[in-house]
């Protein structure tokens, strides 16, 4: 494409956005100007010229507005990647760290909260661009992260999708000096501007830009950046059998050797999506090529505030919170006014006298507010002015003005931090139960900042796995990057951004999720989470401690010296009583075989008797046995009785 074709194209894509979201744009413009002070239109500022009124402002927006913004910088939450179920940890965990890093060189976490405050609160769109600056690593460059406020693009009609998924084209505009385009530009196209001069007049584009009438208008050149999405054809190289593709970027010949040495591989033609820039300076295309970071997507995140995709008039379909404020608080800039001016223009106390009719008429002048009037005719004596009272609706009406407020919007008093009622005795629990269900009318800006943060995470894994090296990559990390880190789908299939606990440092976060395990009853040392505590003078902690568990340690080396003798000393007493037990065992086992040996003795003589003998032999044997018995009663009853 040649240039008058681009410059037609990028004259025709600015007219047909700007014909679209010129109502937008002047609606935007109102809003910002309200949240800042300026709200009487012009005419009104007029009206009360004529009426010698000032045009008193009571700014009750901004007070709602930064109390909205000011509970997301306080619970801000960082980037950080964690691993699909199955991925590799190790991988995830340096790309967590490498964005911390990043997020935190860049100050990108105040970026997106100014994004956040300038876009979904104020004016109801700003844009988060990612760039690399190679200004100091000319080889690696720098990943930088800047806002883009509503006044300085248009985006193209057509777009619904929060991530601009469906968006054809932007269109951009920054007032810079000569140096910082030739900074911007590729090596080979700085000298192309050395002929360029400012023209110092406006060529009415972007008319609501704070630059664009470039009031110091010497030295700042109109710079132009047109961003187009293309769709170029692209070969897939597929194996059915392993279930991979490949994008194939070599020659027809190449690929056709491959397929027939690989009768299993496939091939699938598609269409692969794009970006294109073109950069006019001062009105002239001095570059145009595809998108320089290498994310093959537009570098921008939009942060939205109230978007309704479905509704045609631009005025309407995106919005910031301002918007729903503007009318009421007009209407407290007006009664408050009337009301001081009732005050200031009504005689509060003074005289009412007929001319020469008092002996000392400057009296007169010296009670009340000095207001005298003279009049001439029949009055017996000086009257005194009763001013009138200020209408009690008035009052009432501008109450109702100053809750409409804060509650149209969605905020209430719990979220300013104080009761509905002094006499109201509220639990703890019950107002951050209040406060939450406040919040909860705004959950969808607050989902659409996290959409946007997470969508910054994804384009800041890209441009890193595109343009650091491993060198850079192992001076951020201190180690070596893994070799699944550069791979370009890990970041789709294997890792995710989320949120996460914010902290100046990756070792602060993960300090942060040591603490939080120890809490929940996970059996981690104190060692643990003492080494990674980021607290001043951890040397001398981590000493007392080393000597606290050595002085456990030989305390507890005593007491197993102590168990283990005690154990030696029930282990020796049960062997002897196991040998006494034994020996017991053993006389009765000798005592029971001569008993048995006496009783076969005996069985012997008996069986060579004969019966005859047997019977002369029993009353004998009888006698013998009665005689023991009577014997025993004999000696135990000579024995004589111990007292």
């Amino acid at each position: 494409m040649n240039e008058n074709d681009i410059k037609k194209d990028f004259t025709q894509a600015y007219e047909r956005a700007h014909a679209y979201w010129a109502p937008f744009l002047s609606e935007a413009n109102t809003d910002l100007s309200v949240m800042l002070g300026d709200q009487w239109d012009a005419s009104a500022k007029r009206y009360l010229e004529k009426q010698r009124r000032s045009a008193l402002v009571f700014n009750k927006v901004r007070r709602v507005v930064k109390l909205i913004e000011g509970y997301q910088r306080k619970n801000r939450l960082a980037l950080k990647v964690d691993p699909v179920e199955g991925s590799d940890q190790a991988t995830a965990s340096q790309l967590s760290a490498l964005c911390q890093w990043q997020m935190q060189s860049c100050n990108a976490y105040h970026v997106m909260s100014d994004a956040f405050s300038a876009g979904a609160l104020k004016t109801g769109v700003n844009l988060v661009n990612l760039f690399v600056d190679y200004s100091r690593d000319p080889l690696n460059g720098d990943i930088k992260i800047k806002r883009a406020p509503h006044n300085r693009f248009l985006l193209d009609p057509a777009f619904s999708e929060r991530d601009l998924s469906d968006c054809n084209y932007i269109c951009r505009r920054e007032l810079l000096t000569k140096d910082a385009v030739r900074s911007i530009l590729p090596a080979g196209k700085r000298h192309l501007i050395d002929n360029i001069s400012p023209r110092g007049v406006a060529d009415g584009k972007y008319e609501y830009g704070a630059l664009a009438r470039n009031p110091a208008g010497d030295n700042l050149l109109r710079y132009d950046e047109f961003w187009t999405r293309t769709h170029k054809p692209l070969t897939i190289l597929m194996d059915p059998a392993a279930g991979l593709s490949l994008p194939w970027k070599g020659d027809a010949q190449t690929l056709e050797r491959l397929l027939s040495a690989h009768p299993g591989l496939k091939i699938f033609e598609t269409m692969r999506r794009s970006v294109e820039l073109a950069v006019f300076v001062e009105d002239q295309l001095i570059h145009q090529g595809p998108e320089p970071g290498g994310l093959e997507d537009f570098p921008f995140v939009p942060v939205l505030g109230f978007f309704e995709p479905e509704y045609d008039q631009a005025s309407w379909k995106l919005q910031g919170i301002v918007r729903c404020m503007r009318d009421p608080q007009t209407e407290v800039n007006k009664r408050r006014s009337k009301m001081l001016d009732i005050i200031d223009s009504q005689i509060s106390t003074g005289w009412k006298a007929r001319e020469n009719s008092v002996v000392n008429p400057e009296a007169l002048y010296q009670s009340g507010q000095g207001q005298v009037v003279w009049m001439k005719g029949d009055m017996d004596q000086a009257q005194r002015l009763l001013p009138p009272d200020i209408p009690a609706g008035l009052m009432q009406l501008s109450e109702i003005l100053d809750k409409d407020i804060m509650e149209i919007p969605g905020a209430n008093s719990e979220l300013f931090g104080m009761a509905e009622s002094d006499h109201m005795q509220i639990a703890g629990i019950l107002a951050k139960m209040r406060q939450a269900a406040g919040l909860t009318i705004l959950q969808d800006i607050f989902d659409n900042y996290r959409l946007a943060k997470k969508l910054v995470g994804q384009k800041l894994i890209k441009l890193i796995q595109a343009n650091y090296t491993p060198q850079k990559v192992s001076r951020i990390l201190g180690q070596p990057p893994t070799r699944e880190f550069f791979t370009g789908d890990f970041g789709k299939y294997d890792a995710i951004p989320v949120e996460g606990v914010l902290s100046d440092s990756q070792r602060q976060m993960y300090f942060a999720q040591l603490v939080s395990l120890k809490q929940m009853g996970a059996p981690i040392p104190w060692k643990a989470v003492l080494d990674a505590a980021p607290i001043e003078d951890k040397g001398r902690l981590q000493a007392m401690l080393a000597e606290e568990e050595k002085a456990r340690a030989s305390q507890a080396q005593g007491q197993s010296a102590l168990m283990r003798l005690q154990k030696d000393l029930a282990r020796a007493k049960m062997r002897s009583d196991l040998a006494g037990a034994a020996q017991k065992q053993t006389q009765a086992m000798k005592n029971l075989a001569a008993e048995t040996g006496e009783r076969v003795r005996t069985a012997r003589e008996i069986a060579q008797m004969d019966r005859g003998a047997l019977r002369q032999a029993m009353p004998v044997i009888r006698k013998m046995q009665k005689e023991p018995n009577h014997a025993r009663d004999h000696r135990q009853a000579a024995q004589p009785v111990l007292p």
